[in-house]
């Protein structure tokens, strides 16, 4: 009995598979007709060889190139079973870095959402903070006066596919103490929040992990629009913690972030202090 023959339109259509990628898949020898007519140069397939389209289907949702999939096609079965463990694993890579995303854009949907319900600005307020691990580098000789965007640099160099999802943006940490100055303000570190575990195992050099500890915070959220400004807000934070008698338990951490990324618009900080402290008995 001889075997039925399908034209490419029909096998298109048994295949679910365009007539464009038949005639590529024939032009790249992927998978060719049996037979084509030589004065109309029409392609036909038989009916046994259409399963083999179920394989390059299968290969190519799972995000194999039509080159790999040339390939698989003379793979023995075991060799086939170690190809799909492969697979199994970039599949898992993606689905790991995907979760990953995930999870950036909801820390960054929180971080705007907290800002919406922070006080007015240029009030110290008193919030629970949880634990947040932060990457930091030592610096010396810079403070508010002397450290420029660029001083970041090297924290930025790492992540830089994660900045616009920054909402604690970059910090410094600089010792809690009554400063009568802005010049007497020294940072003793520079950091920015870990987004992603992939980039604590990314440090640069001389960088490091840490952890800003859960508890509650006197913060003071502001405009960063002068060195004036920026030193009457530290005051505030200074003077309610003298004046609340509370117990200092950490050094000043201070971010900055954007407040939009407008290039037509005016530059425009938001700037936050914040002190872990204890009551006193």
């Amino acid at each position: 009995m001889e075997e039925k023959l399908y034209t490419i339109g029909e096998v298109s259509k048994l295949a679910n598979i365009s007539i464009k990628a038949l005639r590529y898949y024939d032009k790249i020898d992927l998978f060719k007709p049996v037979y084509v007519d030589p004065h109309t140069n029409f392609r036909y397939y038989k009916d046994s060889q259409i399963y083999l389209l179920d394989l390059i289907k299968s290969l190519k949702y799972i995000g194999t190139s039509l080159d790999d999939i040339k390939k698989v096609q003379e793979l023995k079965t075991d060799e086939f079973f170690s190809f799909l463990t492969e697979q199994e694993k970039i599949v898992r890579k993606k689905i790991n870095n995907l979760l990953e995303i995930e999870q950036i854009i909801a820390n960054a949907k929180m971080g705007i959402q907290r800002q919406k319900e922070y006080p007015i600005l240029g009030e110290v307020f008193l919030s629970e903070e949880k634990e947040s691990n932060i990457i930091q580098i030592k610096t010396s000789g810079n403070g508010p006066k002397t450290t420029l965007y660029a001083s970041y640099s090297k924290l930025r160099s790492f992540a830089a596919s994660t900045e616009g999802f920054r909402n604690s943006g970059y910090g410094a940490i600089f010792p809690y103490k009554p400063y009568t100055h802005i010049d007497e303000v020294t940072y003793h570190y520079l950091f920015t929040p870990v987004l992603t575990n992939r980039q604590t195992a990314l440090l640069p050099q001389n960088t490091e992990i840490a952890t800003i500890p859960q508890g509650t915070y006197v913060c003071i959220r502001f405009n960063s629009l002068s060195f004036e400004e920026y030193f009457l807000n530290l005051q505030k934070l200074i003077q309610y913690v003298a004046r609340h008698k509370l117990k200092v338990m950490s050094d000043i951490y201070e971010t900055l972030v954007h407040i939009h990324y407008s290039p037509k618009q005016q530059e425009e900080f938001l700037m936050e202090m914040r002190i872990l402290v204890k009551e006193t008995l």
